[in-house]
């Protein structure tokens, strides 16, 4: 579990700035409490994990995945659970941020 300050957040999802209509309120609710990281190792990580999770949208998650973790715990875009890494390269990085660099 780790608090991570409005900075921490605004870096680590820099790459949505201007991209996601989301950025600024997601900014918001992930500083305003903690989170826990995780890393999961297993073959196919990232694409185990993001069907594991679910469509971004809970509401679509509902429709599509309603096992998944954004259908049964999401609310809405900025507050859908869980954030999932896109693509399998960053999930190293964001490991590497998150239990090395923050450390």
């Amino acid at each position: 579990m780790i608090y991570l300050s409005r900075p921490i957040i605004e870096e680590f999802y820099d790459v949505y700035k201007g991209v996601l209509p989301e950025y600024l309120p997601i900014i918001e609710h992930i500083s305003n409490g903690p989170s826990v990281a995780l890393e999961i190792r297993q073959e196919n990580a990232v694409a185990a994990f993001r069907e594991f999770v679910g469509p971004n949208d809970p509401e679509i998650a509902k429709y599509l995945k309603p096992e998944s973790l954004r259908a049964k715990y999401g609310h809405d875009k900025v507050k859908n659970a869980v954030h999932c890494t896109d693509l399998p390269e960053d999930g190293t990085l964001e490991c590497e941020y998150f239990f090395s660099i923050l450390q």
